[in-house]
């Protein structure tokens, strides 16, 4: 047994040897699509030489998010638009901000849990400047000694309470309480232009209040100093272009509103990919002015803002952990946890298009014009999608028109219900092992396959793409370009290439061999499998026809003639052959040899063989009018069809040989074919052959058994006749020649002769009741032995 065993281990190993090219091919495309993804999708950023390949990717996965379209979102939130409607209800942005005061204390009235703003309010509003410029002329004139109205001074202060719309914000934040204020940071020229170095420090200063409420720095640190960490992480958030050269914060006035737990501020800016669309957040910024990283502090975005106020956590646990490779965790509470990358990045898991949250607009949320409970216990996020002012962006879902607030929303959805778009180490070894697999594994299925075969390789991509998107329905980003494109698609593509040039020769050696033999369709068949021609066992059906007194005709004619005649009919007979399916074994002489069943198998070989025969004497009947027409002699043939097991293959010598069939099952068809002269009939086959026989054309009649010299078992055998030739007649005939034959088989003799003489009487030229009519007149005159079985033996071959 282990002997066995090693012997098809050293079968297999020559094998693939005997594909060396192949499988270096996989090899090399292996190692190539390894190098890519390193280079790509395992460093902090794609190598630019690459980045065209990264963006493919993220193409597809765009593709996903469309292709599964919307899904359930969490009902806790809730968004208010500054849309055109309010624009048209309000007046032109920037509305007084006596409305927000207003919005804030409905949606508290309604029973709202947190509002946070996607929104700054860097500057005071001054709907009441005017009045503090007239009052400040008028405090000058009191100065120099003018007289002033006392009562127009206190209605110009009254004025002045009334219209100091920031206060009346400032005091509805604190009566709310849970409200996050937004703020941004500022990364390019643009962006600085225009902010002086003491605007910058004065809104520093107030974003200083509101650092990420605990940040941890991680044991792994080991003996790094404590004021190299910081600095260390910095550097990271430099690397991926993280790191902001300026901030604008809120009003001292507001700000000083949310100084509370219960309340705060945070950013809202996003994370813009290389092709423009937003696919990341960062939810944790460093951010100062100090010259010594050391003393930077971390940021919290407006998202995980809102989600501590929401759950009403300390500030003990909202805790970002880092270390040594960047970010690790950030924690809400025990219950919640998120995993974004090393800079704090967050794949956003897009519930669906714009507009899947719902929207209620600003104006009707400040003029309460909405039904009741509809901020009820809700996260209520404020933005603005109006022209002109909304902060519209680009998504997985496609066009530029995804408010950016409802970006927030679907990051607040996904932290509540953990429902991440995870890409971490479990997915990038899922996409190293699929780089493997269609790599070497399927270069050597791809290098032993045959090559009819080797397009299934392509169709590897459909299971591939329905694994990657079912991972990505249960929150699992999988590379699909590299594997399937950059790995599957070349390995397939360069190794059916190389076969394809490399065996090439063998297959026009084959060609050359075979169109002689066989149909276009079979010699193309046989291109994509050659090994179809080696040697074997195999049942077939073999058929031998014969003109019919040949040396006499060759006689009559010289031998351009005779060539002119025998090459018209054999070219007319061999279309028939390959029209069946058939294989032409050989010329000998006016002789053809046929089978069918090789070098292919098929079920039906005996009834193509028996329906080829039929064929050629209806075509032979056309050539014998032409003939006639012509003055040429008159060719007639006989065909003889066996069915059973033979040798069929490439046989010869070495200097000469060809693909034909040997056996006794050979020799049989041709003997058949002989006996047509004996029994008056064209076409005789054997019972083998009747058995198998499946064809609505096909008439059979039984006509006799024999014994064929050298054989002791008798055999069977039949005449087929032209079922729609012959109509019912032939129907008839068999019918009446069955009954006598079967007469005949009990000895009755004279009954079977009465039924054989009627058969003459309707159909003189028929052969076989000719032959058993006078059998029948024998043995009435002299009955045969008592052990007589009915057998005739044949005595020739």
């Amino acid at each position: 047994m282990a002997n066995r065993a090693g012997q098809q281990i050293v079968r297999i190993l020559r094998q693939w040897w005997s594909h060396r090219g192949s499988l270096a091919i996989s090899l090399i495309v292996t190692l190539a699509a390894l190098a890519i993804y390193a280079a790509t999708f395992l460093g902090e950023a794609p190598i630019p030489l690459v980045d065209f390949i990264y963006r493919l990717e993220l193409s597809s996965l765009d593709y996903r998010f469309q292709v599964r379209g919307r899904t359930k979102i969490d009902p806790r939130i809730v968004i208010v638009d500054i849309d055109q409607q309010s624009q048209e209800a309000l007046g032109h942005w920037p509305f007084p901000r006596f409305y927000f005061a207003r919005l804030l204390d409905n949606i508290r009235e309604d029973g709202g849990r947190v509002v946070a703003f996607d929104i700054t309010f860097s500057k005071p509003d001054e709907t009441a400047k005017p009045l503090e410029e007239l009052s400040s002329e008028l405090t000058e004139q009191q100065k120099k000694g003018e007289p002033a109205n006392p009562a127009l001074l206190a209605r110009i202060a009254a004025l002045r309470k009334e219209y100091d719309y920031d206060q009346q914000f400032a005091d509805a934040i604190q009566r709310f309480g849970h409200v996050v204020l937004g703020n941004y940071f500022l990364y390019t020229e643009t962006d600085l232009k225009g902010v002086t170095p003491e605007a910058l420090a004065h809104y520093a200063n107030a974003l200083a209040f509101f650092p990420f409420p605990q940040v941890r720095a991680l044991p792994s640190f080991g003996s790094t100093p404590a004021t190299e960490r910081l600095p260390q992480l910095i550097e990271k958030y430099e690397h991926a272009r993280l790191v902001p050269r300026g901030a604008e914060a809120n009003t001292d006035l507001l700000t000083g509103a949310v100084l509370s737990e219960a309340g705060g501020t945070g950013y809202f800016n996003v994370v813009v990919d290389a092709d423009g669309v937003v696919r990341h957040v960062p939810l944790a910024i460093p951010y100062g002015l100090d010259a010594d990283r050391a003393n930077w502090d971390i940021y919290a975005s407006v998202d995980v803002q809102a989600l501590r106020v929401y759950l009403a956590l300390p500030t003990e646990q909202t805790v970002l952990s880092y270390g040594p490779g960047g970010i690790f965790n950030i924690e809400f509470g025990r219950k919640l946890t998120v995993h974004p990358d090393y800079v704090s990045r967050m794949l956003v898991n897009f519930r669906g298009p714009t507009r899947t949250y719902p929207y209620v607009s600003f104006a009707d949320a400040a003029l309460k014009k909405f039904q009741p409970g509809t901020f009820e216990d809700k996260i209520v996020l404020v933005g603005a999608s109006a022209t002109g002012i909304g902060d519209l962006r680009v998504t997985p879902f496609g066009g530029l028109d995804f408010p950016g607030v409802e970006v927030h929303a679907n990051i607040i959805d996904n932290i509540l219900n953990q429902q991440f778009l995870k890409r971490g180490g479990k997915e990038a070894l899922t996409d190293l092992f699929f780089i493997l697999l269609f790599g070497v594994p399927l270069g050597i299925w791809l290098a032993v396959v045959q090559p009819r075969w080797m397009a299934l390789g392509f169709a590897l991509l459909l299971p591939f793409a329905g694994i990657v998107y079912f991972a990505f329905l249960h929150g699992s980003w999988l590379n699909f370009i590299v594997p399937g494109l950059f790995t599957l698609v070349p390995n397939v593509s360069l190794v059916a290439l190389y076969r394809v040039l490399i065996e090439e020769q063998e297959k026009r050696k084959v060609r050359g061999a075979f169109q002689q033999y066989v149909s276009p369709e079979v010699i193309r068949r046989l291109l994509a499998d050659p090994e179809r021609v080696k040697p074997r066992k195999s049942e077939i059906t073999i058929l031998f026809s014969d003109v019919r007194g040949f040396t006499s005709i060759s006689e009559s004619l010289d031998a351009q003639e005779l060539a002119d005649l025998l090459n018209g009919y054999l070219t007319e007979m061999t279309r028939i052959i390959f029209r069946n399916q058939g294989t032409l074994d050989k010329y000998i002489g006016d002789a053809v040899m046929a089978l069918w069943g090789a070098p292919f198998d098929e079920p039906d070989h005996a009834t193509r063989a028996c329906e080829a025969a039929l064929s050629m004497l209806a075509r032979l009947a056309e050539l014998q009018k032409e003939w006639r027409a012509q003055g040429k002699p008159v060719m007639d043939i006989g065909v003889g069809i066996n069915t059973g097991i033979a040798s069929v293959g490439n046989m010869g010598s070495s200097l000469r040989y060809g693909y034909t069939a040997m056996g006794d099952s050979v020799n049989l068809a041709s003997r058949l074919e002989g006996l047509n002269k004996e029994y008056g009939t064209r076409i005789i086959i054997s019972e083998s052959t009747h058995k198998a026989l499946r064809s609505d054309r096909t008439l059979v009649r039984e006509l006799d058994m024999i014994r064929v010299k050298g054989k002791l078992l008798p055999v069977t055998i039949y005449e087929v006749l032209d079922a729609i030739a012959l109509g019912r007649d032939g129907k008839e005939l068999v019918e009446l020649f069955a009954r006598g034959h079967e007469a005949y088989k009990q000895r009755d003799w004279r009954t079977a002769g009465q039924a054989f003489e009627q058969a003459l009487d309707r159909w003189p030229d028929d052969g076989p009741a000719r032959i058993f009519l006078r059998r029948c007149e024998e043995y009435l005159a002299e009955e045969p032995e008592a052990d007589w079985d009915g057998v005739y033996v044949m005595k020739h071959k």
